[in-house]
């Protein structure tokens, strides 16, 4: 009989999110899917250390425990944090309309997240690639619903419709890569794809063909230079809340997805170089744009194109790559959910010119602003300086000098897009925020102990990682 309490963690996420949409009122929806994916987090980290060999279900079609379930535990912390999140900001628009009593809170929003949870699970634990892809694109729609499902943002509609767009033309490509791979090897069972020789392909042009749509698709959804330009406009135009959902569980999702086919693929040393330059320049064009936003919230979607490009980094140069790419995705998950809803101050988007005097004003607010941004940064000893150092340090190992020297260009050009906001919290001004003081100090806390605490994060997932055999190709 298979152990299927293991999934009871990614059951919890699902399951959540359909009670969490039949309860009427606010607090206590966001209460039951804030508990629901606590639930699913404590599950998943409880298997991880009690079954650190993975196993396997279902048939074959998926992995429980060790770090698959590991997965499952930080997803479902990062959905407890985006409901929290979503929940503030209509607090926000509610008291800022004075309509609190009569204001209709938007309980879908918190009921996608944890179905966009739920699905990002499963494809962290796959073990068929077309679970995956039905995985990935049930995250996707669900994003996509939750970008524009607030009609009050006269630019969130608009922000959903290209994101529905575009994510359907990056699908249709994946989609027809993976037919290729399946021509070549009669299967997409990821334990059976690792026993053919790709070596062997790497000349036909049915590989070729394969691997290239395949990486066209995930590169889009990961906001890889050239294949960018939407997520300044589907970020920068949905709520701040939802876009740091959209933002966390996108990469996270297509970080999961490019890493299995990474694994059990395999690349030419040509194309390794040709996807390590593509981090580099992403890294640097995103930063260099992001240095000339006025806006927070695009600042931070521009930036994500750099974050795209240091994962990416990490994830093509061989195994301690790809272990330091998955970390990076999962850190930067945590931070740009933070960064997102802390800058959603009274309601709406905020404007770096509006945040002048906020931390002399409101010194707790503005200290979890600036440690956020800080974090995005790469400042030592925080999470987003550990996440950095492990893809550049894995990437000069593996040989991509100059790819890593353009990457870090990109970086030290981010300090400046970073710290630009945090110089105007603490000019002298007016400042007409009213926003109260977040009630979410957990999150600054996991920035805080993550970083002093790498063990958290990088010890067991290197650890697990090693158990999964990921080492041993």
């Amino acid at each position: 009989m298979q152990p299927l309490e293991m999934l009871v963690g990614t059951a919890a996420l699902l399951i959540g999110g359909v009670i969490g949409l039949l309860v009427r009122r606010p607090a206590l929806a966001v209460g039951i899917t804030a508990g629901f994916s606590l639930l699913g987090a404590l599950v998943g980290f409880y298997y991880a250390y009690q079954q650190p060999s993975p196993v396997s279900l279902l048939f074959s079609m998926i992995f429980g425990g060790g770090m698959y379930s590991f997965f499952t535990g930080v997803v479902g912390l990062l959905s407890a944090l985006g409901v929290l999140f979503l929940y503030r900001h209509e607090r926000l628009l509610s008291e800022q309309s004075g309509l609190r009593h009569s204001y209709r809170f938007a309980r879908e929003g918190y009921a996608l997240t944890l179905w966009a949870a739920g699905s990002l699970s499963l494809l962290g634990a796959s073990n068929h690639l077309l679970l995956s892809l039905v995985a990935l694109e049930t995250v996707t729609f669900a994003l996509i619903v939750l970008v524009g499902y607030h009609w009050a943002n006269a630019h969130a509609p608009e922000a959903a419709i290209k994101y529905l767009l575009l994510s359907g033309v990056a699908t249709a490509i994946l989609v027809y890569g993976l037919s290729y791979l399946y021509g070549i090897a009669g299967t997409l069972y990821l334990h059976t794809l690792k026993l053919v020789d790709w070596s062997a392909w790497q000349d036909y042009l049915m590989y070729r063909l394969a691997v290239g749509l395949i990486l066209v698709g995930l590169l889009f959804k990961l906001s890889i230079f050239p294949l960018h330009w939407w997520a300044p406009d589907v970020y920068g135009g949905a709520v701040p809340g939802a876009a740091g959902v959209a933002v966390a569980f996108g990469k996270i999702g297509a970080a999961f997805f490019l890493g299995q086919v990474l694994h059990i693929v395999g690349l030419t040393p040509e194309w390794q170089m040709v996807l390590a330059f593509l981090a580099g320049v992403s890294a640097l064009y995103g930063n260099l744009l992001a240095i000339q936003q006025t806006s927070l919230q695009r600042l931070l979607g521009y930036s994500s194109i750099a974050h795209g490009g240091y994962l990416l980094l990490g994830m093509v140069s061989g195994a301690e790559g790809l272990l330091q790419g998955w970390a990076y995705a999962l850190a930067y998950g945590l931070m740009s959910l933070l960064a997102f809803g802390l800058f959603s101050v009274d309601g709406s988007p905020v404007e770096i010119d509006r945040l002048r005097g906020v931390g002399y004003e409101r010194p707790g607010y503005g200290a979890a602003l600036a440690l956020s941004l800080i974090t995005l940064s790469g400042m030592p000893p925080l999470i987003g300086f550990l996440a950095k150092y492990g893809v550049f340090v894995a990437a000069f190992r593996s040989g991509f000098l100059l790819p890593a020297l353009i990457g870090l260009l990109g970086a030290l050009i981010g300090y400046y897009a970073y710290w630009k906001p945090i110089a105007t919290l603490y000019q002298v001004g007016g400042s007409r925020i009213v926003a109260p003081l977040p009630v979410l100090s957990v999150s600054v806390l996991l920035l805080l102990l993550v970083g002093i605490l790498p063990v958290l994060l990088w010890g067991w997932l290197d650890y697990l990682y090693g158990m999964a055999g990921y080492f041993g190709r």
